[in-house]
């Protein structure tokens, strides 16, 4: 007879991952191997809707079994939107095949993995008729509480908390768009935890590194990272390096009972672990990495790929990162993606590579399609802008050190194509929701101080990858979206904000060698006439970006200097076929252009012609005004909601519900 499941068992999870009509996800991962069931059942019910009695099992480490449940409903029906569901997790006795689920409730009392006392952690699936509320955030470092002494996932579990029953308020998912660790920047006593950890889940084995290197002490691998991997993050002392370190962060970072001693010093992030623990076995959470889930700066241009693949110790270190990513955060996302003889592959490689390290961190070095949407109604869509980089000079290549394209051309010929796909399913009124993980509009006051900085000390010392510092990456995104309306979740900047922009597009030379370099398959909205530009209008897309930053990263002190009340609304700017900008507007099918006399007088808007001016494209901006939220330093976790065509945030710091704000794409006067 098969032992109980223990608390003590668990590693982390259990995680809710994908959840729809058609499959729910729970991850689970445990020290010692298990047989185990997951299955699904209406909320206060005794009646199950669904089971996965054989869950995709991957081997790890020697101590460390992680499992997948991928269930599925019975057979011809669906899972019920709009109503709570409750999962559970059996032990199955292989001798006699009795599932016990006993165990797992008594986990579920003794952890507080359910709200109000309830036997079993809680979820639903939204109805497509219903709002969607999404909870988003990104950035959480352990040691990090400048920014306030609460990890800001926490006031995430305290919205469920509230709405537990209301789910018309409910969040329906949590979405988390980078820096789930960071790997480079570790605190003195979190590697003395991870090295007690990362032995007790690799059985007290150690890694074979490459090239006969030996880890130096803790505190000691600044230079050892740098020379050796070629790594260039200003925080490596005690950089991640195994596997088996990578996998010991998640576990710190998901689950309280993976730490060995209570450390007074980092209470502020381990007291709320029981509230995140229980949030994300409650909420189905989707995660995409950004560089710090690998290493500061990870391929910040052509030239770091090349040097870091090029040492051994560098491609060791991406692949472990990327290995314990797929298991931790990546497969969740959506394993359908993944084909069965594909699952068994990668679960082979992690488990066997040892036996052929080549193998396995070519996989992962090659391995794409990191890319996924969440099935909601809107759907959100969550770019990858690190491992399909392009570079700063097109295929030319000229500067390798360059800040890259953030997305290739062909990855966003991927990209376009499935989301087009995905439009065509749902409601012309409702909006294309992309996640990335930087904003693609910043806020103007710290991006003005860093492009200042980053002229003088160049991209390495800043974490200099805004989309503005590839203009044309930047304007290839913007022409990408047509005349679509477009939220942008984002976090990675350390500061929260909201903003509009419109941007809209003329019929000029630089459009019309732009439509050439487009993806095949992809034409623009209205497609230019004629052998010569007309600078006529011919489009325009709305942006709401909101930018929820950090869940547990402050940002420096420098950036936040604004003074009570500051506001900004930002002028209209032309930007000219010759890449001068003037600042001007479209009003009644002309152009004009703001012009201040020589003799001081009032400045006022002169109509041009158009072919003088030779119009671009049209920028504005709203930042910082009526209609957006002010600078947030605090740390923070953002809630959309997606009521079409009535879009909504705010933000939850430890001052409460904040910075809450409402649009309507239907409405111009937030974009004007």
């Amino acid at each position: 007879m098969s032992r109980m499941l223990l608390s003590a068992d668990i590693f982390v999870g259990p995680l809710l991952r994908r959840a729809e009509t058609d499959l729910v996800v729970v991850s689970l991962a445990t020290f010692e191997p298990f047989n185990l069931k997951f299955s699904i059942r209406a909320f206060g019910t005794d009646v199950w809707l669904g089971h996965d009695p054989e869950p995709v099992a991957v081997n790890a480490l020697p101590n460390l079994n992680f499992y997948f449940g991928i269930v599925v409903p019975m057979k011809g029906t669906k899972f019920p939107t709009d109503r709570l569901l409750e999962y559970s997790i059996g032990v199955v006795d292989p001798a006699t095949e009795a599932v016990e689920y006993d165990s797992f409730r008594n986990i579920v009392l003794i952890d507080k993995l359910s709200y109000f006392g309830n036997e079993l952690p809680t979820f639903f699936l939204q109805d497509p008729g219903k709002k969607l509320n999404a909870l988003y955030g990104s950035c959480r470092k352990i040691h990090d509480e400048k920014g306030g002494k609460t990890d800001a996932l926490r006031f995430g579990d305290g919205v469920v908390e509230n709405y537990f029953s209301d789910l018309a308020s409910r969040p329906a998912v949590l979405c988390l768009g980078g820096d789930q660790i960071y790997a480079d920047d570790v605190h003195q006593e979190v590697l003395d935890e991870i090295l007690v950890l990362s032995k007790k889940i690799s059985g007290g084995k150690s890694e074979t590194l490459p090239a006969g290197l030996t880890l130096p002490p803790a505190g000691g691998r600044a230079d050892f990272i740098i020379r050796n991997a070629k790594f260039t993050s200003g925080e490596t002392a005690n950089h991640l390096v195994t596997f088996a370190e990578y996998m010991g962060m998640y576990g710190l970072m998901w689950n309280k009972n993976n730490w060995s001693r209570t450390v007074p010093e980092l209470a502020h992030f381990t007291d709320s672990l029981e509230n995140v623990r229980r949030l994300m076995a409650n909420t189905p959470t989707y995660m995409i990495f950004d560089d710090h889930d690998v290493t500061d700066d990870w391929n910040l241009s052509v030239k770091w790929k090349e040097d870091v693949k090029a040492f051994k110790l560098g491609k060791r270190i991406v692949a472990n990162a990327l290995g314990v990513y797929w298991l931790c955060q990546g497969f969740g996302n959506n394993p359908v993606r993944y084909s069965k003889d594909l699952t068994f592959q990668i679960a082979d490689l992690i488990a066997k590579r040892a036996n052929d390290y080549e193998a396995y961190e070519s996989f992962f070095w090659m391995l794409d399609g990191w890319e996924f949407f969440t099935p909601t109604y809107p759907f959100i869509y969550f770019l990858d802008t690190r491992t399909q980089r392009g570079l700063k000079d097109g295929n030319l290549g000229h500067d390798r050190a360059a800040p890259a394209y953030l997305k290739s051309p062909a990855s966003w010929a991927t990209s376009i194509k499935t989301l087009n796909r995905l439009l065509e399913r749902q409601r012309r009124d409702f909006p294309l929701v992309l996640v990335a993980a930087a904003p693609v509009f910043g806020f103007k006051f710290v991006e003005d101080l860093q492009a200042l900085v980053g002229e003088t000390v160049g991209p390495y010392l800043l974490d200099y990858e805004s989309w503005a510092a590839n203009r044309r990456h930047l304007l290839l995104f913007l022409y990408l979206m047509g005349n679509a309306n477009v939220v942008l979740l984002s976090g990675d900047v350390h500061y929260g904000f909201t903003s509009t922009v419109k941007f809209s597009v003329f019929d000029d030379k630089t459009l019309r060698d732009a439509i050439r370099q487009f993806p095949r398959d992809v034409s623009p909205p209205v497609t230019p006439q004629g052998g010569a530009p007309s600078y006529d209008f011919l489009w325009a897309a709305k942006f709401i970006q909101m930018t929820s930053s950090a869940l547990k990263n402050f940002a420096n002190d420098t950036a936040v200097g604004l003074p009570a009340g500051f506001t900004l609304t930002e002028p209209a700017l032309f930007v000219r076929e010759d890449g001068g900008m003037v600042q001007g507007k479209y009003e009644g099918g002309e152009v004009f252009e703001w012009v201040v006399p020589l003799d001081d007088k009032a400045g006022r808007f002169v109509k041009r012609q158009k072919a003088e001016l030779k119009p671009a494209t049209l920028f504005r901006r709203r930042i910082n005004d009526a209609f957006n939220a002010q600078y947030i330093s605090e740390h923070n976790i953002g809630l959309l909601t997606i009521n079409a065509p009535e879009i909504s945030n705010c933000f939850y710091t430890a001052r409460g519900k904040t910075a809450e704000r409402s649009w309507n794409f239907s409405n111009d006067k937030y974009w004007e």
